[in-house]
């Protein structure tokens, strides 16, 4: 039976301070003002200066007053140690997710509840405490943070609920931005999966080694008789313990050692084959950072954490950056894979000599001392309220034509999608003569996979989804997780999965056993080990899907 963790904490403050003061998650929306209000000045036209201004508020510590809420009493969700053993087996594999919600204005509740028997022990409602705030103005959420593909100890919807409980917005949108959040997760972990997954950025990591496999060592009796050899220098001999010779005794195998090179895919050395020029144009609240640099597409994980870390360091910014900095990598590097496999050719930036000499020729460096290297020097700019203002008309302009683009970067842009008893997919190259109209019809009304051209499921396609209708009663066949929480699902031993539209016209029976199907984490285990694994046996079946139940 799992233990029942204590809370960590009574009272928090975080969303308080998230609303008070300024930060790049949750930041205000300020409509533009038309009119612009005229400065003071004195007599001779200079601008009044208020000595009474203090510009160092930062000195100053200000309480502000925490919340409680019930979910802070409640026990945290507990693992045994047998199901953390689920997540050390699958791979690590980074997907960069973004976060962006309008969020409306709204009251907050009472940083505490008023006591029912306030009155009998005096306590006075009208403190700040039990007041209920005013209305916050209009908020823009937007976070920036790395998933984990094979996640198998949390879902997108688990998540999404601590994620919106702890920026304390009304529980009557709760429903709704959980929903929203954890679909906005599953979308792009879709969208990311056919590159990420692709075997041509995959490497096999598995050694194989030729020869049969090393015996090992029977137990010594003492230091000579020992099968380990000690360390020498050539010039010393080994000291032998008064004997010459060392006789060998039965049973004792010996031992030899063979230096053979490490792995090519070693993370000291990473495979740096396929580069990239990256361009890095990250805004922070009114702060711009831009950088050109050179990367790896085969980097191991890790190292764009590092790198951004350094960085920060270097130019003096916040942690927040790190993270901005980390995603925006793993962004630029998975779109760069992306293009590699629709325009079938070099990445972008290879080949190219940018000397700035005429018609492309090659003339080497042209040497400017004022301006050498200069694209490629990371800058860090303040942006006054007009050129931010204009970045928003131009991230909207960008998010229409990323939506316009979402088609061309799926995942599924290359898979045949899948048919189902209601929409067949008739191919041009089938004829259209005389008779084949009929035939076609019994095709149409054919029960069989095989004959509704069903397709397989795969690692990322469409074959291997769930629509938004068969996510509320479809559940792994093994762990129990609920389709609102997977990306992709896969056969399971009881065969492939088998369409909606089949199940309509079988019983519950058969139809509950046609559904065994599995999450991508169970799947690809049961895939590389051929055998379900133990660890994560009914791992949600306690869970409900959010919002649908």
């Amino acid at each position: 039976m799992a233990r029942k963790n204590p809370p960590q904490a009574f009272m928090s403050s975080y969303a308080p301070r998230l609303r008070l003061y300024q930060n790049s998650l949750l930041a205000p929306v300020i409509q533009p003002q038309n009119v612009i209000p005229q400065a003071r000045t004195t007599k001779r036209g200079t601008t009044a200066i208020n000595y009474a201004e203090d510009g160092y508020d930062d000195d100053f510590d200000d309480n502000v007053q925490g919340i409680w809420r019930d979910w802070m009493g409640k026990p945290k969700r507990a693992l045994t140690e047998s199901q953390l053993q689920i997540q050390p087996a699958l791979p690590l594999t980074l997907i960069p997710i973004r976060i962006d919600l309008n969020i409306p204005s709204f009251r907050p509740e009472a940083p505490l509840p008023t006591p029912a028997n306030a009155r009998e022990f005096g306590i006075n409602e009208d403190l700040t405490a039990y007041k209920q705030p005013e209305a916050t103005p209009e908020f823009r959420l937007k976070d920036a943070f790395l998933w984990n593909l094979h996640e198998a100890l949390l879902t997108p919807d688990q998540f999404a609920k601590t994620f919106v409980d702890e920026l304390d917005f009304p529980n009557d949108r709760k429903v709704v931005l959980v929903m929203e959040i954890a679909k906005q997760i599953r979308t792009q972990l879709e969208e990311y999966a056919g590159v990420a997954l692709h075997p041509f950025f995959d490497p096999d990591n598995n050694a194989v080694t030729d020869g049969p496999a090393a015996k090992p060592a029977g137990a010594a009796l003492s230091r000579g008789e020992s099968s380990t050899p000690m360390p020498t220098n050539g010039l010393t001999p080994a000291p032998t313990n008064g004997t010459k010779e060392v006789s060998p005794m039965p049973g004792v195998n010996s031992v030899t050692a063979t230096a053979e090179p490490a792995a090519p895919h070693d993370i000291l050395n990473p495979d740096d084959t396929y580069r990239c020029i990256i361009n890095l144009t990250i805004n922070l609240q009114n702060h711009l950072y831009n950088d050109k640099f050179e990367w790896s597409l085969l980097h191991p994980p890790g190292l764009a954490e590092h790198f951004a870390k350094v960085t920060c360091a270097d130019l003096g910014l916040s942690g927040e950056w790190v993270v901005a900095m980390t995603h925006a990598i793993y962004e630029a590097v998975l779109r760069a894979k992306k293009d590699v496999f629709d325009q079938q050719s070099l990445l972008p930036g290879s080949g190219e000599v940018d000397n700035d000499a005429a018609e492309g020729a090659e003339a080497g460096w042209r040497y400017e001392p004022e301006h050498l290297a200069d694209e490629w020097e990371p800058k860090v700019e303040i942006l006054s309220k007009e050129e931010i203002e204009k970045r928003e008309g131009d991230r909207e302009r960008q998010i229409r034509r990323m939506r316009r683009e979402t088609a061309r970067f799926s995942s599924t842009a290359n898979i045949a999608p899948q048919s189902d008893y209601f929409n067949q997919q008739v191919a041009e190259e089938q004829p259209m003569g005389r008779g084949e109209r009929s035939k076609k019809k019994k095709r149409f009304r054919s029960l069989s996979p095989s004959g509704r051209d069903t397709p397989d499921t795969g690692f990322g396609g469409q074959g291997g989804g769930l629509q938004e209708w068969e996510r509320q009663n479809w559940r792994c066949a093994h762990c129990k997780v609920w389709g609102s929480a997977v990306w992709a699902v896969r056969d399971g031993p009881s065969g492939a999965r088998v369409s909606w539209d089949l199940l309509f016209w079988l019983c519950g029976i058969c139809a509950d056993f046609l559904m065994q199907t599995l999450c991508n984490n169970c799947g690809l285990l049961y895939e590389r080990d051929k055998k379900l694994p133990p660890w994560n046996k009914d791992l949600y079946s306690h869970d409900r899907a959010f919002g649908t139940r």
